[in-house]
């Protein structure tokens, strides 16, 4: 198993002990993450954006 995948597997452990687990797009995003196509700092935007984005459809 490549280290990249590793990670991957160790992330979605971690999240299912809390009871949550990764759609598609948490496993892109960590993917994008670990092959050096975002930043943190990109990846966090992009999670922040999302996150309004559903706060403002809600509060339509």
């Amino acid at each position: 198993m490549l280290e990249n995948d590793k990670i991957l597997e160790n992330v979605k452990a971690t999240m299912a002990i809390e009871g949550l687990f990764l759609q598609d797009k948490d496993i892109s995003l960590i993917n994008q993450f670990l092959n050096n196509e975002i930043t943190a700092q990109e990846g966090v935007d992009i999670i922040k954006k999302d996150m309004i984005s559903k706060i403002n459809q809600s509060n339509v």
